[in-house]
């Protein structure tokens, strides 16, 4: 269960990303994905790179995925708080 920043899975990651309007783009380096947003002018896109992993993310490599997405941070934790 995600709490905060911590216990995010890359379930919850792709699943938020979804909501948000982000779709599955392809694989690049290894075992990692892109996920795109497209803006209404080339400048708004936005690519998260989320990492495939069988367990949850340091909260370092998150925030790394918070800030890529343009998505303030508190919204991410709201919608964990609202899975319970």
């Amino acid at each position: 269960m995600t709490r905060r920043l911590h216990n995010w899975t890359y379930r919850d990651v792709i699943t938020f990303l979804r909501e948000k309007g982000f779709h599955y783009s392809g694989p690049i380096k290894g075992s990692h994905e892109a996920w795109v947003k497209v803006g209404k002018t080339a400048d708004l896109n936005r690519t998260v790179e989320v990492n495939f992993t069988h367990g949850s993310y340091p909260v370092k490599t998150l925030k790394t995925m918070i800030y890529q997405s343009g998505t303030d941070q508190d919204e991410w934790i709201k919608w964990a708080q609202g899975k319970r």
